[in-house]
């Protein structure tokens, strides 16, 4: 009986170690089956943070581009103001060169018109200093008249005198 027991026990112990074996190579299995899960897994994991990083840097690059396209727009702005100052100044100089332009017709108008009155004076000049040689001629000749006149003044008085005197005497 009891090695019936024994033997019992030992076909369960042998069944339970069938059952174990059996259980250890479906965990062994599953091990794999896990283990293969896990580096594939790993794989994944490795290219999801290659594609991560690689998005990163594609978002960086984006922050990049974002940001120069900023600079950029900042800078055409900066252009058209500038362009429109320069279209403003444009015609600043436009309105100053044609007052330049009249101006410079009126200069040489003025400068016509002081030839013309230079011409008038030096005109004037010359009759003034004809006229003045005149006046000294005129006044050499009234003193020479004056002296005449004086000498025969002078004359006069002394044949009045004389006169006078024979008239006393007579």
């Amino acid at each position: 009986m009891e090695l019936a027991t024994l033997k019992g026990n030992n076909a369960k112990l042998t069944a339970a170690l069938l059952e174990s074996t059996a259980n250890v190579k479906q965990w062994k299995q599953q091990l794999a089956a896990y283990q293969e899960e896990a580096e594939r897994l790993h794989k994944r994991v490795t290219e999801l943070e290659c594609v991560s990083s690689q998005a990163n840097a594609v978002h960086t690059h984006k922050t990049e581009l974002n940001q120069t396209i900023q600079e950029l727009e900042s800078m055409l702005k900066k252009k058209e103001e500038e362009i429109e100052r320069l279209k403003q100044e444009t015609n600043s100089a436009r309105e100053l060169q044609a007052q330049r332009d009249f101006l410079t017709q009126k200069l040489k108008e003025v400068e016509i018109r002081i030839k013309d009155l230079e011409g008038q004076l030096s005109d004037l000049e010359q009759r003034l200093e004809k006229s003045q040689n005149e006046q000294e001629a005129i006044r050499n000749n009234l003193k020479t008249l004056l002296e005449i006149l004086d000498g025969k003044i002078f004359e006069l008085t002394e044949l009045r005198d004389t006169m006078a005197k024979l008239i006393e005497c007579s």
